[in-house]
């Protein structure tokens, strides 16, 4: 009798748990003006990601001042972005985004920083880029070199997904 209860409530708590909705790419093209691109010599893209969102947000800051002052751990930085975004006067924060939430931040003008820790080529694995918009293709990022370049979606979200996702969101107050 305790097999067959234990059975049942799996099978029912399997069916009442909700399933992930299932990511609609969008079919429209979206792009930030103005955001600054800085080039990154360190490979972390770190600085220049914290430098060109900043600048971009009222409070000019040179990408070599950023990598003086992040720590050299890729998990530790994102965590130091945001202590420094906030001392400066900006609103700051990390979390697990998604892949709506990147959408929505693009259409309200606001870029983002993400993790990659695994390689979209041409940008590094483990590496930060900034989020400066979408189209169908895949979204479109600043990293390191890299320039507006637009990423496939599939391969963009796989490198993010082994980030889990993670994201800053630095804004004016």
């Amino acid at each position: 009798m305790l097999a067959l209860l234990t059975l049942s409530a799996g099978c029912l708590s399997a069916l009442g748990r909700p399933k992930a909705a299932e990511f609609i790419i969008p079919i429209e093209s979206r792009l930030i003006l103005q955001v600054p691109f800085f080039v990154d010599e360190n490979m972390s893209c770190g600085p220049a990601a914290l430098a060109s969102v900043m600048t971009y947000n009222g409070r000019p800051v040179a990408a070599e001042s950023a990598a003086l002052n992040l720590t050299d751990n890729i998990r530790g930085m994102g965590r130091d972005m945001v202590i420094w975004a906030r001392r400066e006067g900006l609103k700051a924060d990390f979390y697990a985004g998604s892949p709506e939430n990147l959408v929505e931040c693009v259409r309200q003008h606001k870029p983002i920083i993400v993790r990659l820790d695994q390689g979209v080529p041409p940008v590094e694995k483990g590496s930060y880029a900034v989020i400066v918009g979408y189209n169908p293709d895949g979204p479109v990022v600043n990293s390191c070199s890299v320039n507006q370049q637009i990423l496939p979606w599939s391969d963009f979200l796989a490198a993010w997904y082994k980030a889990d996702y993670f994201t800053v969101l630095i804004e004016p107050l």
